[in-house]
This record gives structure tokens, C-alpha cells and sequence, in this order.
């Protein structure tokens, strides 16, 4: 995961967190890696050369930790100006969140008119992008598309990633964006799910977007918004490739945004 997140970052606020991921994983490693090394001992009021090279190595990794660390803090801060610039407008936030290449990116693009990486690929998006989405004459809303989830999405990773991730916990509405079509769906919503819990957004209200439709066969999710028996809106079954129910989330998200 590591290695992909390096190779797909592209923004600075990007690199930093996947330098802090990759080095803080490298600090447990370190640890690890040489704990051999400990009990060697040079001798009365000496220190051999293992224990000397990992104290060394912890402690340049640890400040760089830190450096790390100081700079995302100020790039949070930046982050909450715009938020709160953004707050003060009284503008519904929708966040996309989903499990890795679920069609988070496609679907900001389709609705923003925006050109996001979008790839069939695991990680083409890193970045946190929000646009303003006007849904109709009277209702406009700010729409963020963020980091996919993955199943086991290590600790560290979500702690370097949380300037990031907290575009997701205050938003008002979630978009959960699934891949109906792969077999295994289920899990991976509950997957995701487990992630909103880690980050404290498992209380923030969604709405459900099955996507990729045309891809089961028989038409077996006809487009359109799923409804709970109150009438709400809870779902929308979409396809962006096929620009399949588009309008259908347009109007669920007025409902939501209202």
C-alpha cells in the first residue's frame, strides 16, 4: 500500500503524509530489524556499534517525524480557514467515500465537471478535492472526493492521512460509493464503515450510491433512488460509465441537502 501511495501522490500535502506513513512504519521496523543488536555491549561504560547505529537511526527518523508532523499540523490549519470560509456560506458538504477504486473520482468528475485522476486502478486518488456542485436553481453544495479504503487500512496509514480524512468526518452527508458489481460489496461497505468508525464519522448521515449497474446482468438494480418506508431517500442505483440515474442522486442529494 505503502508503495503505491508513493508512486500516486501528487500534491505536496500528499507527499508529506505518505512520507509519515512510510516512516513511521519504517520506525516500528527499525525496532524489529535490529532488536538483535541490543544486547551487545562493548564492554564496561561501553556501548557496542549495533546499539549505537539504532539509537542513531530512531532518532534522525524520529525527527524527521516530527518535522513531518509539524508541517501537516500547519497544512490542517490552512485547511480549516477554507472550511470555515466554506461553513460560513451555510453550504451543505457532501463527502464520497468508498472502498479503493469503487468510482469515487469518476463520479466527482461526472457531476463537477472536474478532471480528477480518474483510473481502474487501487489509489489513483490521494488528494482531497472539493467543487462546488450546483444541483439545481436553488440548491448548491460543496462536493469532496478523498482517499479510497481498503480492508485492514493499517493504523499508521490513517493517522498520516488525517489532515485528509477529516474533510470526511464534518461533512454533513456522506456519498458512500459502492462497486455493486464485485462479489464481494458487502463486506467492503462494511469495510469502509469500519474506517468512518476509526476517524469519527460513523455518525455523519449517507446516502448509498450503488454504482457500476450496468455491469449485472438482467438488469438486475434498475436505476433510480432506494427509499426506506418513511420515504426517504437512502440509495440511489447508478452507473457513470453508462450515465445510468444521475439525475435520480441529483435529486436524492437536493432531498439530503435541504
Amino acid at each position: 500500500i505503502l508503495a503505491i501511495f508513493a508512486k500516486r501522490a501528487q500534491s505536496q500535502e500528499g507527499k508529506l503524509q505518505v512520507e509519515l506513513a512510510q516512516l513511521s512504519h519504517l520506525s516500528g521496523r527499525l525496532v524489529r530489524g535490529y532488536g538483535h543488536l541490543q544486547s551487545q555491549k562493548g564492554g564496561i561504560g561501553l556501548k557496542g556499534p549495533g546499539e549505537t547505529q539504532l539509537e542513531t537511526d530512531r532518532r534522525l527518523i524520529n525527527q524527521k517525524i516530527t518535522a513531518l508532523k509539524k508541517q501537516l499540523h500547519n497544512v490542517q490549519k490552512q485547511r480549516a480557514t477554507r472550511r470555515k470560509a466554506r461553513m460560513q456560506g451555510n453550504i451543505k458538504t457532501f463527502a464520497l467515500v468508498g472502498y479503493t477504486n469503487a468510482g469515487k473520482s469518476s463520479l466527482f468528475n461526472r457531476l463537477t465537471k472536474a478532471d480528477v485522476l480518474a483510473k481502474d486502478q487501487l489509489f489513483a486518488t490521494l488528494d482531497t478535492t472539493a467543487r462546488r456542485l450546483y444541483l439545481n436553481h436553488q440548491t448548491s453544495v460543496i462536493l469532496t472526493d478523498t482517499v479510497g479504503f481498503v480492508r485492514d487500512l493499517p493504523h499508521k496509514l490513517v493517522s498520516a492521512f488525517s489532515a485528509t480524512l477529516e474533510e470526511t468526518a464534518l461533512a454533513d452527508v456522506l456519498l458512500h460509493v459502492v462497486d455493486v458489481a464485485h462479489p464481494d460489496f458487502e463486506r467492503q461497505m462494511d469495510d469502509v464503515n469500519a474506517v468512518l468508525e476509526e476517524i469519527g464519522a460513523h455518525e455523519v448521515p449517507q446516502l448509498v450510491v450503488y454504482n457500476k449497474i450496468d455491469l449485472l446482468p438482467d438488469n438486475k438494480r434498475p436505476a433510480g433512488v432506494l427509499r426506506d418506508t418513511q420515504g426517504r431517500a437512502v440509495a440511489v442505483n447508478v452507473s457513470v460509465t453508462g450515465n445510468l440515474g444521475l439525475d435520480a442522486l441529483r435529486e436524492a442529494m437536493i432531498e439530503r441537502a435541504e
